[in-house]
């Protein structure tokens, strides 16, 4: 399913399933609600570029050879919440993405990272379980001014790991 510049729409229950993309919102596709949908066995699950003011809740993506959701090039304040996302490369990838909301997602299993922020500012990761990866929970590379807390990170290489990022708040989470 491949929305390119545009919005208000709504997409859901759908089986996305071996496909390059599962769900891609792209060019300023923003207002969307994208909600119970099965993205697995793709290269990403749900990939939004440059789209903002989407809602991502639901939804299952598993399996996939690289994203379960990614959101990159300035895909900005979007709400990102109730998702499993196990058994990718990264569960969970932002890139160049700001003020989001990431919270209650199940991130499990998966070959890197439960969540990874690269370059990204100003986000809210709460209530997110990361367990069994490498990394539950990376802030990367001038990901600066992120709230993480409350998470499970257990059972990973490092719990959550910030590497050249700055003026973060990590509190109240469980690495063990």
């Amino acid at each position: 399913i491949y929305l390119s510049s545009s919005s208000n729409n709504t997409i859901t229950g759908n089986t996305c399933n071996n496909n390059y993309r599962g769900i891609l919102l792209y060019l300023s596709s923003n207002n969307n609600t994208v909600t119970g949908n099965t993205c697995n066995n793709n290269n990403s699950g749900i990939h939004l570029s440059s789209s903002s003011d989407n809602t991502v809740t639901g939804n299952t993506c598993n399996d996939n050879s690289n994203n379960g959701i990614y959101l990159s090039s300035s895909s900005n304040n979007n709400t990102i919440t109730g998702n499993t996302c196990n058994n990718n490369n990264y569960s969970i990838r932002l890139y160049l993405s700001t003020n989001n909301t990431i919270t209650g997602n199940t991130c499990n299993n998966n070959i890197n990272y439960g969540i990874y922020l690269s370059s990204s500012s100003n986000n809210t990761i709460t209530g997110n379980t990361c367990n069994n990866n490498y990394r539950g929970i990376l802030l990367y590379l001038s990901s600066n001014n992120n709230t993480v807390t409350g998470n499970t990170c257990n059972n990973n290489n490092s719990g959550i790991h910030l590497s050249s990022s700055s003026d973060n708040t990590v509190t109240g989470n469980t690495c063990n």
